[in-house]
């Protein structure tokens, strides 16, 4: 009775912190969330994208591919809560949910101890890093969430004679989520398989080589040899190779063999990859705030993690060192190895987004070093916690409370009410900048555009390997305009930058009807806007 009153409680406590203002914090949409929502509103209206593609696996997304499984996790939301922020958000902050229960219970179940099983689910619920993923529908969470799940079953299978395919559903369809599941998905099936082999049945394993050969055996032919590979080809830190500059080559005195030597591509590859994976294990990224931090994807004003978690996750690495059970000591090492790889094969000098399934094993390690301090000296840990605690509460202040426009410049706050705009004034013509990127998406998002009507009237200009854009939905333009639109260009409404509408612009021209402009809290503009008469 005592350990379901723990979980629920810590089970409030998560959903509280995933779920509470959702549709505003953080403030705006990335353009990948509004894709999502369009293309699940257009799915459920027609049953094809906004290509056109019917019930596709893989979508197209501005020209680029994303796996579309999240799309149709969003699909039920929409339909019970329309096109908005909330329902493209709430599969992410559901699964977020599970994910502390899951964590939890399947680090009882290794362990058997319950308390290292509520005290990890305790660190995950108030993580920063994964609160601010479960927040956005970032399918990156949802694929950390599949993981959990996927090592929770599998460990059930083992120790409880349950049935495999659970585990094996959960891992297969990570795959269908998420980019990164191509190189995570096989290395921790790989890894579960090699520190419990004695343990799989003989029925267990003709049905993990039937997934192998079968269904990730065609998915990962069709991922590298059709088109909607396209990403990892372009984004891949192996696939960048500058020359040799001209000025390396002089110092070098042009000898071919120490350009070869000390310059070539294979030592700027190992030299990039080491400094990424590294970076993403070091105290800069993961307690303070990176030198140039992502208003998308860092914690406002904070590292990754609370500053107070060094203290547990020292705590924690003793009380790992002691566990006697050797397999869970090299699962939970190896889930913390492999955490940075994805982030560190890409060309970003650091990602959070990519690197995410790091959040799991440091929570473990937190809740084992919470753990561990508690047994050790009851006073040290009751002082300890309270500064814990104090650091918590100082984060979910910041992050909830002072980091809109932090938050808003990252989701790109401001479409909305540009779109609004459109539909009070109803004008001959609009003519929205293209100067963000993609603005077209967030006119279909946020108009709830008929699918059907801009199927048939798809206007995408493609930009080769990379993303492309749209010009044109219905009398709505999406390019950059000026005075000389404005002055002959009669009842029409403009949505431009403060590059376009300066402050000396003359506002008071006798073809302006009224202007105004979109702004941050701090009352910068993000968008200017003149109707003409």
């Amino acid at each position: 009775m005592k350990k379901i009153i723990f979980y629920s409680l810590i089970l409030i406590l998560a959903t509280s912190l995933r779920f509470w203002h959702l549709s505003s914090q953080p403030p705006g949409l990335t353009w990948d969330e509004a894709a999502i929502g369009y293309n699940a509103y257009s799915i459920l209206k027609t049953g094809k994208d906004e290509f056109g593609a019917r019930f596709p696996l893989i979508f197209k997304s501005f020209g680029d591919y994303k796996p579309g499984l999240y799309i149709y996790l969003t699909v039920p939301s929409v339909a019970v809560f329309g096109l908005s922020e909330f329902a493209v958000r709430l599969p992410s902050a559901l699964f977020g949910v599970v994910a502390v229960l899951t964590a939890g219970l399947l680090v009882e179940l290794l362990t058997g101890n319950l308390a290292v099983g509520l005290l990890t689910s305790l660190a995950l619920a108030v993580s920063p890093w994964a609160i601010h993923f479960s927040r956005g529908a970032w399918e990156s969470n949802i694929f950390v969430s599949f993981t959990i799940i996927g090592i929770y079953f599998f460990y059930n299978a083992i120790k409880r004679n349950f049935s495999l395919f659970p585990s094996l559903f959960f891992f297969t369809a990570g795959l269908f989520l998420y980019q990164s599941a191509k190189l995570y998905s096989p290395l921790i099936v790989l890894l579960l398989i090699v520190l419990n082999w004695r343990d799989i049945k003989p029925k267990m394993s003709a049905t993990i080589t039937i997934l192998f050969l079968v269904i990730w055996g065609g998915f990962y032919f069709n991922a590298f040899t059709s088109t909607s590979g396209n990403r990892i080809a372009r984004l891949s830190v192996l696939g960048y190779k500058p020359p040799v500059s001209e000025t390396t080559k002089k110092i070098d005195n042009n000898n071919p063999f120490s350009i070869k030597l000390f310059h070539s591509q294979t030592d700027l590859a190992v030299r990039l990859v080491a400094s990424r994976y590294l970076y993403h294990l070091s105290p800069e990224f993961l307690f303070y705030s990176p030198p140039e931090p992502s208003p998308r994807e860092n914690i406002y004003r904070m590292g990754m993690l609370y500053l107070f978690d060094f203290i547990w996750l020292i705590s924690g690495l003793v009380y790992l060192v002691r566990l006697k059970d050797s397999k869970v000591k090299i699962l939970i090492i190896s889930l913390l190895l492999l955490g940075p790889l994805p982030a560190a094969l890409t060309l970003s000098e650091f990602s959070p987004v990519r690197s995410l399934l790091l959040v799991f094993p440091l929570s473990i390690l937190i809740g084992f070093g919470i753990y561990n301090l508690y047994k050790f000296n009851r006073f040290v840990f009751v002082v300890s916690f309270m500064v814990y605690l104090y650091t918590v509460a100082l984060g979910l202040d910041l992050y909830f409370r002072h980091s809109h426009d932090f938050y808003a410049k990252g989701f790109n706050y401001g479409y909305k009410q540009a779109v609004e705009l459109i539909a009070k004034f109803r004008p001959d013509k609009a003519y929205f900048t293209d100067v963000y990127g993609q603005p077209y998406i967030y006119y279909l998002f946020y108009s709830k555009y008929d699918p059907a009507t801009y199927q048939k009237n798809n206007h995408f200009i493609s930009n080769g390997v990379d993303v492309g854009r749209v010009d044109r939905v219905g009398e709505v333009e999406f390019h950059q305009t000026g005075k000389g639109d404005v002055i002959s260009i009669k009842n029409s409404l403009f949505i431009d930058t403060r590059d376009n509408f300066p402050d000396n612009f003359d506002y008071n021209l006798g073809q302006i009807e009224i202007y105004d402009q979109i702004s941050y809290d701090n009352g910068d503009p993000i968008f200017r806007w003149i109707k003409t008469k």
